[in-house]
């Protein structure tokens, strides 16, 4: 995967919270400012974008696009 494939909603929540944060090292914080502990979770191989979303009550697409805002600045 190369980091100027373009990324879709749905593919990004697809995606495992770590892999997000590997490839976007930016978008931790955004996972810190919405109170997330997914930065050095152990979990964070196998929780999906989706899943931490569902796992903290995230309104529905609300992290999704504040990490979308994040990765379209190249951060």
């Amino acid at each position: 995967m190369t980091t100027d494939t373009i990324i879709t909603p749905e593919r990004l929540g697809e995606m495992p919270v770590e892999d997000v944060m590997a490839r976007w090292p930016a978008t931790a914080e955004v996972f810190n400012a919405h109170a997330l502990a997914c930065v050095g979770c152990a979990l964070a191989s196998f929780c999906t974008v989706q899943d931490a979303t569902a796992a903290y009550e995230l309104p529905p697409g609300q992290l999704v696009a504040a990490l979308l805002a994040v990765i379209a600045t190249g951060r």
